[in-house]
């Protein structure tokens, strides 16, 4: 009786955890997408440094990375959701697990960014911190490193047919991509800074795969 008892639990597990992972992947697309607008944009005078602290000085510093804070803390929540609760090929399920666990190093390291601002006056003088370096590297390493992984889950679950559609895969790799490439060369270039509003299709791809998501669990 009881392995018949648990055997008529587990059906509704899947469904459940599908459902929630497409619902966090809404609200962290939303999230995302208002991320990039409320980033304070800063000023182009003086060096990388001098920039940074135009940004870091800007009342919107907070609101801006408390909505990226939510955006990847609900995306990566959402994709490890699905890689426990859709019925996944092997090959898709490692990689969409892997998705997930590298989002939840870009949370810590959105917490980092979020807390950025605390080292305004430190840095006022053209001087760096410890934390300011963390910053930068999180954001030229860890940043483009989640961007690709979301871009490449869009391409083999849109593909598949698993985790959206061959439709919406093309707004996870381009928004994908073009927030990994204006990350990895923010420090050093403003050049590609104009990809990052091009970085929103993120949110939308992530809108997209929820909805679809539910609408294929009725």
């Amino acid at each position: 009786m009881p392995l018949l008892a648990s055997s008529r639990t587990l059906p509704a597990t899947k469904p459940r955890l599908d459902r929630a992972g497409s619902l966090l992947l809404i609200l962290g697309g939303l999230a995302f997408f208002a991320y990039g607008p409320l980033h304070p944009v800063g000023s182009d005078e003086g060096d990388k440094t001098a920039q940074l602290h135009s940004m870091l000085v800007d009342s919107m510093w907070y609101p801006a990375h408390a909505a990226g804070l939510l955006a990847f803390s609900c995306i990566a929540a959402g994709v490890l959701a699905i890689a426990r609760g859709s019925d996944l090929a092997p090959r898709t399920a490692r990689l969409t697990r892997a998705v997930g666990w590298i989002g939840v190093v870009m949370t810590l390291g959105q917490l980092v960014h979020l807390f950025a601002a605390t080292q305004a006056s430190a840095i006022a003088d053209g001087s760096t911190t410890p934390l300011v370096l963390v910053f930068t590297g999180v954001e030229t390493a860890v940043n483009p490193v989640w961007s690709v992984a979301i871009a490449t889950l869009a391409v083999v679950g849109g593909l598949g047919g698993t985790i959206g559609n061959r439709v919406v895969l093309a707004l996870g790799v381009v928004g994908g991509l073009a927030f990994a490439l204006a990350n990895a060369t923010i420090a050093f270039t403003d050049t590609f800074d104009v990809l990052f509003p091009v970085a929103g299709l993120v949110g939308l791809w992530c809108v997209a795969v929820g909805v679809i998501g539910i609408t294929r669990q009725g």
